[in-house]
């Protein structure tokens, strides 16, 4: 990386000669920053192989072996049979010429690895930003008694990432796997101060904030849709996203990020008054900000494609589903037949508002010389956000099960919301959906229920033991409403003021296996295939999507705060503290399941088989709640620090900090963003609350007890964490100890020197294994038992036990002793192994017996697996970032500073997390980046 950081101040009083003499009254400031960094970001990714982009799929071996073969989809017969295309070699003369063309726009392999076995792509592609920034400043004293300050701020940042972003690109092309990101932002503020006598004063701040930002792809001007050949009904520009999944392991991904428009302004009034009386320090006040929030995200209206296994799959007529090891992704691409299109109706920017209040009275009350305590209370209200159309719905949880219906604002008709194409509205009928207004329905008028109760009391209090020890304590309690981010997820996709408009080409019938057992028509393949944006038909059975918010019951994030810290001076300028601090949060944004699709309990329940369309399982099979949020959520977090420091002496400061921390919580999604959710199964910390039918064999537990299934280990904070900090003065040169009378020329050379330091240590972030595979025992290993094989073209550590195989090509680049060593920690028989799939055939079916007599392989992976979450340690890390100063003083008034910083001072590698499926760590690669440094001069006058 190569950063270049650059800048200009400058300031002094206002004088313009016989105009204007502000010298004792009014002062103004001017500053300049700028940055220009270069840097790549490194892909190491799955590409498709020559063979595969010439049509030959033999190659498809996953890591145990088993080869994958294609069926040719024009050769199905009536009872669903399909031939194998020979050599599973696809004929050059059926290659679709869609397929060609997106061949010429993406990167070849970097080397020989299967895509099939891991990474076969690596690449570093060119990331540079620019920033600028701009600020002005004035001071102005109107009498001893009032004075104003004023402020202004522009910055700008221009970045650009040319691949390796979900897609790899060739050389030149600016489409798949780009970033574009482009932010302005204007801050004024003013600020008036008041004195009414020495112990009252006020200060009055009124301020702005405008934020412009596009974010996008390199190819969000380019008919990207056009030239490839895929349907583009709203003819719009930029890079339609579509992804060739596989079925013995993830996908080959042409991808690349929604454009996205944002102009974000608030403003914002404050007012604090102070007053000192005996031994009272009073403060209090209040605020008030108005936030006006114009979002548009513009999400894949030029396309999102699916190119599933199942055209050139075998059917298995006895489980409803594709014969294991059977059907390719890329190998339907190259075919020309997608398993789903879809374009995105897009309605331009929506115009949220939202308002806060906040009044506050605080007391610092010296009760004795030794005693001061500090009495406050906080009142804190958001209105819940709003859209200046009234363009945002809701569902009703309450009735949800028997109603296709949704809520719109207040008592506003959902025929009154404007922009809204009457195609859209009446498909959406035409699907069976129907609408009230919260008047209408008894809902909250804004959809979600105000919170008017945030009063948070703060309680301090500091005594001095003795001259050189002082205890402190303190508690609080504070808010935080739902972010926009949140909101926006889900209005930008709920129905029915949103339509994905969509072809599914396997699903043709309705049901799930209908690409598996017929012939694709000649209407299904690509340029021919497209996407109906007409009046009828537009909506699919399957259950619609709505990412549906608890409105009756939504309340404002808490958390209540405590410390408890002992204060002693050790030696002259050095203190040692020592804490306790602990936190309870509750009320916290939770994703939550409703109306889940289970095979294994409908199955064990009704001793049938899945129905065709899968959907007819749920409760509603209209409704899909993925990322359903409520406010149940609770977190507890213990921690013990010991802190050092020394305050700046004979040139010398420095701190030093540890801690230990216990942190468990229902979810790490955090207050301030989109909240996320990863299933009931999720590994990463923001697990999915499941409903009693996602339990296998669905045992009575209540909604407590089930929140308490994703009460676990944060796994974002590690238990054990160092972090150090200090400056140095060199002692030599005039007015130092060595060489206090050495010439000025000598000391221009050897004084003035100063060393500065940062530094952090951490343990491992808690993790978990993999969702798919079910322990048998424990599987962690202590670090000596730890062994490193090359395996996978790389070296690697083995850090739990984890589930793969040797092959015989891996074992012949390891001396047979590492082999064993390996092999005697994971068996080759994969049922003796501490993790892996559960089933006969290693693939999370369990055998079920139907009622006519037969035995189904039903999978289990979407029940509740029991494995333990966020129960090993990861790898630690440690970072050293020094700095090396030279102090010049030229003339009285004119100093010259020159500087080298030294990120990652020790060129440490910083290793990364273990696969959580394998549990073997690369070694090949590291987490952060290598030593960068950097060069500085600064003149000041």
């Amino acid at each position: 990386m190569i950063r270049n950081e650059f800048g200009a101040s400058a300031g002094g009083p206002l004088y313009l000669g016989s105009v204007y003499d502000g010298r004792n009254k009014t002062f103004w400031f001017a500053a300049y920053e700028g940055r220009r960094q270069r840097e790549s970001s490194f892909a190491q990714d799955i590409v498709p192989t020559p063979a595969m982009w010439a049509g030959d799929f033999s190659g498809l071996i996953d890591a145990d072996g088993n080869q994958v073969h294609i069926y040719d989809p024009l050769t199905t017969d009536a009872n669903g049979v399909r031939r194998q295309f020979p050599n599973d070699r696809i004929p050059e003369n059926r290659l679709s010429p869609f397929y060609k063309a997106v061949q010429a726009i993406t990167a070849l392999p970097t080397n020989d690895t299967l895509p099939t076995q891991g990474p076969n792509f690596e690449k570093f592609y060119a990331s540079p930003t620019d920033a600028n920034t701009f600020t002005i400043k004035g001071d102005h004293k109107f009498s001893d008694k009032d004075s104003l300050s004023a402020r202004f701020t522009r910055s700008r940042q221009l970045s650009k990432t040319f691949g390796g972003v979900y897609g790899n690109p060739a050389p030149g092309v600016e489409g798949p796997g780009s970033l574009r990101g482009d932010a302005k932002v204007y801050d004024p503020s003013i600020q008036h101060t008041h004195v009414f006598s020495p112990t009252f004063l006020n200060e009055l701040l009124v301020a702005a904030h405008r934020s412009n930002k596009g974010s996008g792809t390199l190819g969000d001007l380019t008919d990207w849709a056009g030239k490839l050949g895929l349907p583009n009904p709203f003819g719009v520009t930029g890079w339609p996203t579509f992804y060739a999944s596989e079925v013995t392991y993830n996908y080959f991904a042409f991808d690349g990020d929604n454009r996205k428009d944002e102009a974000l302004t608030a403003y914002i009034a404050e007012d604090n008054l102070t007053w000192v009386k005996g031994k009272h320090s009073m403060k209090f006040g209040g605020k008030f900000r108005q936030e006006y929030n114009n979002v548009r995200e513009l999400q894949q209206a030029q396309g999102s494609h699916d190119f599933g296994p199942d055209w050139t799959a075998l059917y298995d007529p006895a489980n409803d589903a594709a014969v294991q090891f059977t059907g390719s992704g890329l190998a339907d691409m190259a075919l020309g037949l997608p398993t789903t299109l879809r374009n995105q109706y897009n309605r331009g920017f929506y115009y949220f508002r939202q308002k806060e209040f906040g009044l506050y009275f605080h007391d610092n009350w010296k009760v004795t010389p030794r005693l001061t305590l500090d009495l406050g209370v906080r009142w804190d209200k958001w209105t819940p956000y709003s859209e200046k159309q009234n363009r945002l719905v809701n569902l009703d949880l309450d009735t949800f099960a028997n109603t296709f219906q949704v809520i719109t604002p207040k008592n506003v008709r959902m025929e009154d919301l404007p922009g809204i194409p009457p195609s859209v509205l009446s498909s959406w009928a035409a699907r069976g959906l129907t609408w009230k207004t919260a008047q209408e329905a008894g809902y909250p008028a804004d959809l979600f229920a105000a919170d008017n109760n945030n009063f948070g009391p703060r309680v301090g209090a500091a005594f001095k033991i003795t001259d050189k020890t002082v205890l402190r304590g303190g508690y609080g309690e504070y808010f935080w409403p739902m972010p926009l981010a949140q909101i926006l997820q889900a209005s930008r996709t709920n129905a029915p003021l949103n339509l994905l408009y969509s072809s599914r080409f396997s699903r043709f019938d309705g049901t799930a296996t209908y690409g598996l057992q017929h012939a694709p028509g000649p209407d299904f393949f690509i340029p021919q295939a497209k996407v109906d944006i007409g009046a009828g038909g537009l909506i699919s059975p399957d259950a619609q999507s709505f990412r549906v918010f608890d409105g009756r019951n939504w309340k404002d994030a808490r958390a209540q705060s405590w410390h408890l810290s002992l204060e002693r001076e050790v030696m002259r300028n050095t203190a040692l503290r020592l804490s306790y601090i602990g936190d309870h949060g509750r009320d916290l944004e939770q994703v939550f399941a409703v109306n889940s699709r289970v095979e294994y309990n409908y199955v064990l329940n009704t001793g049938l088989a899945p129905p065709g369309l899968r959907d007819l399982m749920r409760v509603n099979p209209n409704w899909n709640f993925g990322g359903s949020k409520n406010r149940t959520g609770y977190s507890n977090t213990h921690s013990a620090q010991v802190e050092i420091e020394r305050k700046y002496s004979n040139g010398l400061a420095f701190q030093w900090f540890y801690t230990f921390t216990r942190s468990r919580t229902t979810t790490d999604a955090g207050g301030f963003t989109n909240g996320g959710g990863g299933g009931v199964n999720d590994i990463n910390g923001q697990a999915t609350v499941p409903e009693k039918l996602q339990l296998l064999g669905q045992p009575d537990l209540s909604y407590d007890q089930r929140l308490a299934l994703v009460y676990y280990n944060s796994t974002v904070i590690p238990a054990h964490r160092i972090r150090y900090n200090g400056i140095y003065d060199f002692p030599f040169g005039r007015g130092k100890h060595f060489g206090s009378s050495i010439s000025r020329g000598l000391d221009l050379l050897v004084g003035g020197w100063q060393v500065a330091f940062i530094g952090d240590w951490r343990g491992g972030f808690w993790k978990s294994v993999a969702n798919n595979r079910y322990l048998q025992g424990d599987p962690t290993l202590s670090p000596d038992q730890r062994p490193i094989i090359n395996i996978f073209g790389a070296p690697q550590r083995l850090w739990f036990r984890g589930d793969f195989s040797i092959s015989d090509s891996d074992a012949a680049m390891n001396p047979a002793g590492a082999v064993d060593a390996v092999r005697g920690l994971v068996p080759v028989d994969r049922s003796q192994r501490v993790l892996h799939p559960l089933g006969p055939g290693f693939d999370n079916r369990i055998p079920l017996p139907l009622a006519d007599g037969s035995t189904r392989l039903t999978t289990i992976l979407d029940t509740v697996n029991p494995n333990a979450r966020a129960f090993y340690q990861g790898p630690g890390a440690w970072n050293d970032d020094i700095s090396v100063y030279k102090n010049f003083k030229i003339t009285e008034k004119v100093n010259a500073r020159f500087s080298a910083d030294f990120f990652n001072a020790f060129n440490h590698p910083n290793d990364v997390d273990p696969n959580t499926t394998t549990g073997l760590q690369d070694l090949s690669i590291q987490r952060n980046d290598p030593r960068i440094i950097q060069f500085s001069l600064r003149l000041d006058w």
